[in-house]
């Protein structure tokens, strides 16, 4: 039975399967991390699941960004306040 892409879209837990897809990465990279505690899992018996909405905070949570010190808009705009302060 094939599952349409709307309830695809809706499923709470994920397989390992489908978590690499989503993510770009390989089957065997999703279970080295799921063994190592890295990702949110659900284990239901001996499956293995992981929560729709665990992954997305975990992907949040892994996410950084770092604005390039000295070049973009922030840097000169401080440096136009600290010009006029003095």
């Amino acid at each position: 039975m094939e599952v349409s892409e709307a309830v695809r879209h809706q499923q709470l837990l994920l397989r390992p399967t489908e978590v690499a897809e989503m993510l770009g990465l390989s089957r065997s990279k999703i279970f080295e991390l799921l063994a190592a505690g890295e990702l949110p899992v659900v284990r239901i018996g001996r499956a293995t699941r992981v929560a729709r909405e665990e992954l997305e905070l975990w992907v949040a949570e892994q996410t950084s960004w770092q604005p390039r010190a000295g070049r973009g808009l922030l840097h000169r705009l401080q440096a136009r306040i600290e010009a006029k302060s003095h």
